[in-house]
């Protein structure tokens, strides 16, 4: 369970929260100001904290922004207390400081443990990934063998935040023999003693895993100290390497405290074994990291950005596109024809934000395996004309010829509404980005499956640049000033993978493009389970 600290000026609010998380098995600490609490937080490093906005003196903002700038208690997420469901604002304001989440003071006990267990997890992974980060640093840092043991020890207590670390490598012919301990020293009679001990309770065969002890009831294992675990790593040469850890009171070690001892054995014997190597690397290891962590958080803010842009966006657009038409349709009272001008201005800038959202949650989607197809029995050649009928306002404005060829029926088994997505795109591309001439539809059988070709008499995309127009965020030169997201083709091409097709461009700067809908007839014959951003490629 996590160590939780809870954060509120008001006793019966603090209490409560505590008692519940309490019942529930964390360890919780309280404090009743904002100071109180960024000191309890620095001394104790707890794995989630729960923070109430409203105190006096030091507000909850300015609470996490402190905790923030302090790099040992920058990573615990923090969960926001409101009495009341928070504006907006408070939103906005509390995530840009480095809150995780917001939660309401009458919220259930079922909400709050839950949000409470989703940090704590949140928590555990990156205090794994760290501690294996800095094991894995010291290995690359360290030129000094019994510097790299030291540290290894130091690092695994701090990380189980034991009172006590071992480590003993056996030495045999060249191989040198290698001790560390934190909280008890190498020439100590009962460091040997403790070595001992625990050799006795576990086994060293190769890939033996991580065990769990308690104290000897009979006096053998030392006063004050507790429960304790150690993993045995066999060697390429000289004797198993043994990491032990011990804590002063006898809470047993989880399953997940196991297995990350028995990473961080392994791990540290093969940087022990090879530590000239690992300086060889160190460069290379340095940048991977930096990637590792950048790429990290950058999941992170999408995944924040994506939840607030569902909840926070989407709800008032359509509440404004919905007013819009309610407006003009008169239902309040005849518009003049400024006002209708003005009013279908803002009905085109609302429906593009929502077409941005909408396109930012289908890539959210489609990563997460979550985007479901919903095949069902489709005329194809009534779809694309049904489609042609929704951009035809679209090319008469510009006095563009808009033909379609689809005379004949095409029946096939897909998801008509991501179809339509796909063409719908592809036709409004090829209306927005042609000034001239004319945009076709041309539909045809091929073999098994079918063809939808969009062609139009535009400026054609360079040859370099055919396939980053697919590229997520990605904009050709020629398509500044004419707006998109440079997520729709994108999209699109993910679709048609998804749908067991595929979608390519053949294009000719100075006379036009031709983008080629491949699709099965049946989306269960085709459909493949390519990974995301291969889809259809």
């Amino acid at each position: 369970m996590a160590r939780v600290l809870v954060v509120d000026d008001q006793k019966v609010s603090r209490a409560t929260v505590a008692a519940i998380l309490n019942a529930a098995g964390h360890t919780v600490q309280s404090a009743s100001s904002g100071p109180e609490g960024i000191e309890r937080a620095q001394a104790d490093c707890p794995d989630v904290i729960v923070l109430d906005v409203q105190m006096p003196g030091m507000d909850g903002f300015e609470v996490v922004e402190r905790l923030k700038q302090d790099a040992s208690t920058a990573p615990i997420p923090i969960v926001l207390l409101t009495a009341q469901a928070p504006t907006d604002e408070l939103l906005v304001r509390g995530l840009d400081l480095g809150a995780y989440d917001f939660l309401n003071k009458g919220c259930s006990r079922a909400e709050l443990l839950a949000r409470v267990g989703v940090m704590a997890r949140i928590k555990r992974g990156y205090d794994e990934l760290a501690s294996v980060a800095r094991v894995s640093g010291l290995a690359l840092e360290a030129s000094d063998l019994q510097v790299l043991a030291d540290g290894v020890a130091e690092q695994v207590a701090r990380t189980f935040r034991a009172e006590m670390a071992l480590l003993a490598m056996p030495g045999a012919g060249s191989v040198l023999e290698v001790r560390a301990g934190f909280g008890i020293r190498t020439n100590d009679p009962d460091w040997f003693v403790m070595v001992d001990l625990v050799l006795d309770r576990l086994s060293c065969l190769p890939g033996a895993p991580a065990v769990g002890f308690a104290p000897d009831a009979g006096g053998e294992w030392p006063s004050g100290l507790g429960a304790g675990a150690a993993v045995c790593v066999a060697r390429s040469s000289g004797g198993p390497a043994l990491l032990a850890v011990v804590r002063a009171d006898a809470v047993p070690f989880g399953d997940q405290d196991l297995a990350l001892l028995g990473l961080l054995g392994r791990q540290a014997t093969l940087a022990l074994d090879n530590a000239v190597l690992h300086a060889q690397t160190r460069q290379q290891a340095r940048a991977l990291e930096e990637q590792a962590t950048a790429l990290e958080s950058a999941m992170t803010e999408r995944s924040r950005f994506f939840s607030s842009m569902s909840h926070e966006l989407r709800t008032p657009l359509n509440a404004i596109l919905g007013y819009g038409e309610l407006l003009r349709e008169g239902a309040y009272g005849d518009l003049s024809p400024a006002q209708g001008s003005t009013l279908e201005r803002m009905a085109r800038s609302s429906r593009h934000l929502l077409e941005l959202v909408n396109d930012v949650l289908d890539i959210s989607k489609m990563e997460a395996g979550k985007l479901k197809l919903l095949p069902e029995p489709t005329d194809l050649a009534l779809l694309l004309r049904d489609i042609a009928g929704t951009v035809e306002l679209q090319a008469r404005e510009k006095q563009l010829e808009l033909q379609i060829f689809a005379d004949e029926p095409v029946q096939m088994v897909t998801d008509p509404g991501r179809v339509r997505q796909i063409v719908l795109n592809l036709l409004s591309n090829a209306i927005k980005f042609t000034d001239a001439g004319s945009v076709r539809v041309l539909l045809s059988r091929a073999g098994r499956g079918v063809e939808v070709r969009v062609e139009d008499t535009g400026p054609g995309i360079a040859p370099e640049d055919q396939e980053r127009v697919f590229q997520e965020f990605e904009q050709t030169g020629g398509s500044a000033g004419r707006g998109g997201t440079g997520l729709g083709l994108p999209i699109s091409r993910r679709l048609a993978g998804m749908l067991g097709g595929s979608l390519s461009l053949e294009s000719t700067p100075g006379q036009g493009s031709a983008f080629t809908l491949r699709l099965p007839v049946d989306v269960g014959e085709g459909r493949t389970a390519a990974p995301p951003g291969t889809a259809g490629a």
